[in-house]
């Protein structure tokens, strides 16, 4: 069975002739847009409207982020009060006045410049020349004729090579490289050694072949009241709840014995003592070592001491291996005279001698140096003018967002798009607020940005005074940078303190507003969600519009069926009359 639809019915009808005559089809779609389409219009229209909104509030989220900017260059007093520095000897030394430093004049002498020791080894015939014929064995380290530290070179590495690679890793403030000398001698290659600067770093090196006896460390451990994992010199060990001290002991013993703390070097052990101790022995290669870490990572209940230790004892210098000290470098203070007093520093890098100076030493002052430090405003100044305009130009931003649309240019987003919007003049008070409030951390006469020149105008934008500015930072700048940064460098905001500074305060007001939970954030966000339920309203009208088309065709197709079969009885009876008189008139 076939199943035409109205719509073919209508066409069919049309087509033969039979029906109204009448464009059905056409009329049932003038009849739905004439009801649907004005609708639609309207909601299109709020579309555009929310959409130029959110544009709107992100053309004042931009301004704000600027302001913000703005602030953020007068936060810290370096970035408020810079002195300049002017210097007679840069070649020997560099000054530089930090924020807290005086204005003022000072003579500077350099008489020497902290040193660092030197020392040479004696030569190799190569880079891989085997040394303590390939066995372990290590170097003693003192440090100002302190007790000796142990740098140990293991038996893979038992070369010039290695000894540096040693050095250079045992983190005791030594640096070594590998020269060669190509002297001309059968052992052209020799390690060069520096430790830090100053007197109390001078060292001495000396060499073990590991002949001796290897330190031991007795650990005793407690039983364990909860199941988890201890770790002992880094490394996990499981225990169980009621574990013994014996039993902890044990298992400490397995786990230290498969580990390569042990497994790694020759001569190292690890012996169960059978009631709750382990005795770790170590090789007379590892010189004194470290006591053993322990910590109760999983809260199991085990304690851990060293019940007992042995020391290392040394056995004999290594032959191949000798050290002498360069006598052209050694280990030795800086000694500066500043205005006539004497100081002595182990670095080259002087930050306590002046408050606020950072002195850097190069070389030797001929005679004193002339050091000058004055306050440079103009930063300062062209940050300010920068600040007043920032809010300057959102001020007028606002004015074009609020004003009239553009009927010229059907493509400017932005005009009159918040338009009667109340929320704008809640966001121009609160940004007002932030250049006319009163620091939190006042100076006794620079309180406020209104003490350095800036004011606001009768047309609500701000204006800066650069006589009053002029005389505040030339007469009150410690105010200023009180007043602006609480004198405190690199604030945090997420966990603020009650002084912030007038910029400090600014920036975190800011962050607030802009943030997520934000005012704009929230009229963003609702404006977002109008858009969505308008689309979704635009998705049901489209949906009517197709079921109200759809009903006047059928409609239409009733009608035209029945206009086709009126005409189709009229043409019939007609005919019949015509019939009728022919018979009666003999035609």
């Amino acid at each position: 069975m076939t199943t035409t639809s109205a719509t073919s019915n209508t066409n069919f009808i049309s087509a033969l002739g039979a029906g109204s005559g009448i464009d059905s089809k056409a009329l049932a779609k003038n009849l739905s847009d004439a009801e649907i389409q004005p609708q639609k219009d309207l909601i299109n229209k709020k579309i555009e409207q929310s959409q130029n909104k959110i544009s709107g509030y992100g053309a004042i989220l931009a301004g704000m982020q600027i302001i913000q900017t703005s602030f953020k260059g007068l936060e810290n007093p370096s970035g408020v009060l810079v002195n300049k520095v002017d210097n007679t000897q840069s070649s020997a030394l560099t000054v530089t006045a930090g924020a807290n430093s005086s204005a003022g004049s000072h003579t500077i002498e350099v008489v020497k410049i902290a040193q660092a020791q030197r020392t040479f080894s004696g030569g190799f015939a190569a880079s891989d020349t085997k040394i303590n014929s390939g066995n372990a064995f290590s170097l003693q380290l003192s440090v100002n004729s302190g007790a000796p530290k142990t740098i140990r070179v293991p038996a893979i590495a038992s070369n010039p090579v290695g000894i540096v690679t040693a050095i250079n890793s045992s983190g005791l403030g030594l640096q070594a490289s590998l020269v060669n000398t190509a002297d001309g001698t059968a052992n052209p290659y020799k390690i060069i050694i520096t430790g830090a600067a100053g007197a109390a770093n001078a060292f001495s090196l000396t060499s073990d072949d590991g002949t001796g006896t290897g330190e031991t460390q007795t650990l005793s451990f407690g039983a364990a009241t909860s199941s988890g994992s201890i770790k002992v010199a880094g490394i996990d060990v499981p225990v169980a709840a009621g574990d013994s001290s014996a039993v902890v002991a044990g298992k400490v013993k397995s786990a230290l014995a498969a580990d390569s703390l042990i497994t790694g070097t020759p001569g190292r052990s690890v012996t169960n003592l059978g009631n709750g101790q382990v005795r770790v022995n170590y090789a007379g290669s590892d010189g004194d070592v470290a006591d053993i870490t322990f910590s109760d990572a999983g809260s199991t209940g085990v304690t851990q001491s060293i019940a007992a230790k042995t020391s290392f004892t040394a056995g004999t210098s290594v032959s191949e291996v000798s050290f002498v000290n360069d006598s052209s470098q050694t280990a030795v203070d800086a000694q500066v005279k500043i205005d006539g007093l004497t100081i002595n520093r182990s670095s080259n890098k002087i930050t306590d001698a002046i408050t606020g100076v950072t002195l850097n030493l190069m070389g030797q002052t001929a005679g004193p140096a002339n050091i000058s430090i004055s306050n440079d405003t103009s930063g300062v100044k062209d940050k300010l003018t920068a600040l007043v305009k920032s809010y300057n130009d959102l001020l007028a931003d606002i004015t074009v967002l609020t004003g009239p649309v553009n009927t010229k240019d059907t493509t400017d987003i932005y005009s009159g798009s918040l338009q009667r919007d109340p929320n704008v003049s809640k966001i121009k008070t609160s940004l007002r607020s932030l250049f006319m409030a009163d620091s939190s951390s006042p100076g006794a006469n620079m309180k406020a940005l209104r003490d350095i020149g800036v004011s606001l105008q009768k047309d609500g934008t701000l204006t800066l005074d650069e006589t009053v500015m002029n005389s505040a930072l030339s007469g009150s700048i410690s105010q200023v940078v009180t007043m602006l940064t609480a004198d405190r460098e690199n604030k945090s905001y997420i966990v603020p303190s009650a002084r912030q500074g007038l910029a400090g305060d600014a920036i975190k007001k800011l962050t607030d507003m802009m943030g997520t939970s934000g005012l704009l954030a929230t009229l963003k966000k609702d404006e977002t969600k109008n858009t969505s339920n308008y689309k979704d309203k635009l998705t049901k009208l489209d949906e009517r519009l197709t079921t109200l088309n759809d009903r006047y065709i059928k409609q239409f197709a009733a009608m035209d069926s029945m206009v086709g079969k009126t005409n189709s009885m009229k043409t019939s009876l007609k005919s019949s009359f015509d019939g009728l008189m022919s018979t009666y008139t003999n035609k």
